[in-house]
């Protein structure tokens, strides 16, 4: 018999609403937060699409860089 032990990870990402963040095919358009939340499978998402596909915008990072 099989048993499967299940596996639970917490993600976090340093945005918030009103941050910028490079979403689309190439991340390269600029997208304002206006919703975060999940999905039907609880994936999280950004103004409604997946979250996983985006890049912080080069002013966060600065930003991140310049608090430590």
């Amino acid at each position: 018999m099989l048993t499967f032990k299940m596996y639970v990870e917490k993600m976090c990402v340093p945005i918030k609403v009103g941050d910028t963040v490079l979403m689309g095919k190439w991340k390269n358009k600029k997208t304002i937060i206006k919703k975060i939340g999940k999905d039907e499978h609880g994936m999280p998402t950004i103004n409604g699409k997946k979250a996983t596909t985006f890049r912080l915008s080069k002013e966060k990072k600065e930003k991140k860089k310049a608090k430590k």
